[in-house]
């Protein structure tokens, strides 16, 4: 991606972007904080690396990016080599060339040591020895930045493909080299989440305190409506269709960006200045259903390599399994007729992967978009007694207007509505949201309250009844404030039977003295982030507050 595009098409992602920063001023004042990106492919761990390597502008800072994905240890040498000498020349204000030969003779005057060292690497090469090389590279940041008195930033993009290169304990190695390397960054990201927590938790155990972990997610609700309008610029979308468009990607930006041109596109060729159902259809058939549209092909390529050879025959059953709603072990192995055992090992590679992820005895996609396109699309292939890709593509059109219909539906309940149709879906349930786990019981009554107080505008109250107690739950839309929290308290403790929990459902942030008062009466506290994974568990639709909110 060039800098114009990257200019134009990146978004938000403003707090790592200051991460980042403040990790490079760290570095530089003598406390060093390296950094894992961790988040599925696409996601944008890329994307916010580019733009902050393009944003930064400093001599003292000589980066090196690598790319590790399916790339061979000569690649490595002649990108770790060449990047140093290149960013060297450029900040020095030496001639820049692309040949590493003239970058070596260019810049051996000024930096002897390295360029010995370099050469040692390179003679390990020759004679095959590609373990001693790879220590001899992994040292060359250390004696790079000694001799030019400058830092280095090191990106190691996909990190987890370097035991990939053939030599024994790459990582442990590594390990070691990045403890005593003071004036380098190191900057790892990894599509793969659970393969690279394992190795930081592992085979680089002495650093992982030392390794900050940042979860790069899909955008949240506001910043995906602020996503679609500024993709979109002077073209309308009704609220309703936008708010679908982002329940369906589930705020992926990769996906909103891609249905978003298609839009566009679409808009330019009709002459139309606002999107309507039919056009978003086509956009989805296009980008979705069509085999070499481009969400489809990237679905279709990754549902190949999950699928191959014979040992995997069941994984297509088992994917199809999870897009229908089987979410727990006991569903998944009685649909598709498979002994537990077996499906718990694709199970667990699905999750290795980060496909599929574990929430007590829940199984459930992340990317709500590929579970629509197995649904709608793989299983339609596989299981269509109509082999006419008409019929096929009228039925996924009709699946398309049913979820919008749906959609449109839910989403003109009320917050109350929706929430009361979410607490009937608890059956005895135990999971975890942000590290604190929860028990869901099953409610036997569950009613909306009226505040007998009106001095609190916007709450809502819940009384929700299980044999071991009643739940108290307080709704507001906008922020909620301590004058709020001391309103709820007031009218729970007007209840008959005392509530064995107090919970609160907000929309927005919480002001400081309200979550200080909702943490000291031990009530619980569920946001956004919370309330959609509860939601994405049920299959329902995210709640989405007005964009003023």
């Amino acid at each position: 991606m060039n800098t114009i595009d990257l200019e134009k098409n990146f978004f938000d992602r403003t707090s790592i972007l200051n991460l980042l920063n403040r990790r490079v001023v760290d570095l530089k004042e003598g406390y060093r904080q390296n950094l894992a990106f961790l988040g599925n492919r696409y996601i944008g761990k890329t994307s916010i690396l580019q733009k902050f390597s393009g944003d930064l502008e400093d001599d003292e800072i000589i980066e090196i990016y690598l790319e590790l994905d399916r790339k061979d240890f000569k690649y490595l040498f002649h990108k770790t080599v060449g990047s140093i000498l290149y960013n060297f020349s450029k900040a020095k204000k030496l001639p820049l060339h692309e040949d590493l030969a003239l970058l070596i003779e260019n810049t051996k005057k000024f930096l002897p040591q390295t360029i010995e060292a370099i050469k040692k690497v390179a003679q390990h090469m020759e004679k095959g020895k590609i373990f001693d090389a790879y220590l001899e590279l992994i040292n060359l940041p250390e004696i790079f930045t000694f001799e030019s008195n400058k830092f280095c930033i090191i990106i190691l993009d996909e990190f987890h493909n370097l035991e990939e290169l053939g030599a024994p304990d790459v990582f442990q190695e590594l390990g070691k080299r990045i403890m005593t390397q003071k004036r380098c960054l190191y900057i790892v990201t990894s599509s793969l989440s659970g393969v690279a927590k394992d190795i930081l938790s592992e085979k680089l155990s002495l650093l992982f305190g030392n390794f900050e972990v940042i979860e790069i997610l899909p955008f949240d609700l506001k910043t995906s409506q602020g996503f679609v309008r500024h993709n979109l610029a002077d073209i309308k979308i009704s609220s309703y269709l936008r708010n679908f468009l982002i329940d369906f990607a589930s705020g992926h930006p990769f996906y909103l960006n891609i249905i978003s041109q298609e839009m566009i596109h679409l808009c330019a060729i009709h002459k139309q200045e606002e999107v309507f159902l039919p056009l978003l259809t086509q956009a989805l058939e296009n980008t979705i259903f069509n085999r070499w549209g481009i969400l489809s092909r990237h679905f279709e390529l990754t549902t190949d390599s999950l699928c191959q050879g014979k040992a995997n025959k069941m994984m297509s059953a088992l994917l199809i399994s999870l897009s229908n709603g089987h979410m727990k072990l006991v569903e998944i192995a009685e649909d598709i007729d498979c002994k537990r055992t077996a499906v718990t090992q694709k199970l667990s590679r699905l999750m290795e992967l980060g496909i599929v992820t574990k929430n007590g005895s829940f199984y459930y996609y992340g990317d709500k978009l590929f579970k629509y396109w197995l649904k709608y699309v793989f299983q339609l292939r596989l299981r269509s007694f109509n082999a006419g890709l008409e019929q096929q593509r009228l039925k996924f059109k009709q699946e398309i207007s049913h979820l919008v219909d749906d959609f449109q539906a839910i989403s003109r309940k009320d917050l109350s509505s929706r929430i009361i149709d979410l607490l009937q879906c608890f059956d005895n349930e135990a999971l975890s949201m942000n590290g604190r786990k929860y028990k869901l019981p099953l409610f036997k009554e569950i009613e909306s309250v009226e505040f007998k107080d009106l001095s609190a505008p916007g709450l809502r109250l819940i009384k929700a009844s299980s044999p071991e107690g009643v739940w108290c739950i307080v709704l507001k839309e906008d922020t909620l404030c301590e004058g709020d929290v001391n309103q709820f308290l007031m009218e729970s403790r007007k209840m008959k039977q005392k509530p064995q929990r107090h919970v609160i459902i907000s929309l927005a942030d919480l002001d400081v003295n309200a979550r200080l008062k909702a943490l000291q009466e031990k009530m619980w506290i569920w946001n956004e982030g919370e309330l959609n994974t509860l939601l994405s568990l049920y299959d329902k639709p995210y709640i989405m507050a007005d964009e003023g909110i």
